[in-house]
């Protein structure tokens, strides 16, 4: 009964044999699957730290542009600032050569004139002035002589400290001359550096645009980001106007924006993107000019918007009435203020090239209740 009731022998030794290899084995598959599931995590977290950061690094390509256009901005400012220093400088110096060289030619006149009386006096013999004084005739004689030879005397000396202070104050203006001829030297030197930090600059911003104009990828972030402020602007054009009764719009044919300079670069339209291979609107109008060219309005009316535009960089908003509105985009500088009245022709900034923009040229748009419109209706 009792080996009925129990497990043959060789049964058991096959069930202890599989309990002692089995279970050790289950158990190292357990530790390996955690070890696998912390490697996992431990990616997936450094997966979306590489994704914060590159978020972070092409958050936007108008970020960095704005960056560099800001440093190119202060260096381009402190450059003219040292110019204006260094012109001032100069100014100084050739009006205290100019008294040098009067002050040198008054010096050689007294210095002659000296020469010439001390001459005489060689040549005459020592005057005795006792002789002088007992060849007097009469006592007023005496008294007069001797006032008279006081008075020469007097003159001599006085002739002496006058040639010795001209002599001082000379070498004093010619101290003066080197110290701001050394102050030239200084800011032309500081003047060279800026303009190669203004060159590294320029580098770091064509570096970034050059990725614009050769990688897929890099052109439609750029592209994106022009779409996205074409919105924007268009928001904002409409939130400013309806602020306001602008009236009607009455000004007729417009101006051209840009005195001087009619090359068009590219039109108003659908265009091929020359790096995505597709068709992409282009908004507005671009004109090729040199950076400072001046960019003027293209009708009278008002300052809505002055400033930094994403993709367009430095821009002027102008609202014409009716809901028309202009913008002047990739500015060097602006010269109107928001809510300045402006007429027509008058100057509003100049050709420059912030924002996404490849090289100097005015971006230019009409803009209909805030969406943009064929400018040549307006322009002919």
């Amino acid at each position: 009964m009792f080996f009925r009731r129990c497990w043959p022998v060789p049964v058991l030794l096959f069930v202890v044999f599989m309990f002692t290899t089995v279970v050790p084995a289950f158990g190292v598959d357990i530790e390996e699957l955690k070890n696998k599931r912390e490697d996992l995590q431990r990616g997936i977290e450094n997966d979306r730290k590489i994704i914060i950061d590159a978020k972070r690094e092409i958050s936007s390509l108008t970020d960095q542009i704005r960056l560099i256009d800001n440093k190119i901005d202060y260096t381009n400012g402190e450059i003219n600032k040292l110019n204006r220093q260094l012109e001032e400088v100069e100014k100084q110096v050739k009006e205290t050569e100019t008294k040098l060289q009067e002050a040198e030619a008054k010096l050689a006149e007294r210095t002659d004139i000296f020469s010439d009386r001390l001459k005489e006096i060689y040549m005459n013999g020592e005057v005795n002035y006792l002789e002088v004084l007992l060849q007097s005739t009469s006592l007023t004689d005496f008294l007069v002589r001797m006032d008279l030879l006081q008075k020469i005397a007097e003159q001599d000396m006085k002739f002496l400290d006058e040639l010795k202070a001209e002599r001082e104050r000379i070498a004093r203006m010619k101290a003066e001359l080197q110290a701001k001829r050394n102050e030239i030297a200084d800011l032309k030197q500081e003047a060279v550096q800026r303009r190669a930090q203004l060159e590294e600059q320029e580098r770091e911003k064509n570096r970034v645009l050059a990725r614009i104009t050769s990688e897929k990828e890099a052109a439609e972030r750029a592209l994106a980001e022009k779409e996205k402020a074409s919105r924007q602007l268009a928001a904002k054009i409409r939130q400013l106007q309806s602020s306001k009764n602008r009236g009607t719009y009455s000004s007729g044919v417009m101006s051209w924006p840009v005195p001087g300079y009619h090359r068009v670069t590219s039109d108003y339209g659908m265009r091929m993107h020359p790096i995505l291979n597709s068709r992409r609107m282009h908004t507005g109008i671009d004109v090729g000019a040199p950076t400072g060219a001046n960019v003027v309005a293209m009708a009278g009316g008002e300052a809505i918007f002055v400033g930094w535009f994403g993709a367009y960089g430095n821009t002027v908003v102008l609202d014409h009435g009716g809901g028309v509105s202009t913008m002047y985009a990739h500015l060097s500088s602006c010269s109107v203020g928001v809510g300045q009245k402006v007429a027509r022709g008058q100057k509003v900034g100049q050709v420059g090239s912030t924002g996404l923009s490849t090289g100097p040229h005015l971006h230019f748009e009409v803009r209909v209740n805030g969406d943009h419109v064929n400018p040549w209706s307006y322009l002919r």
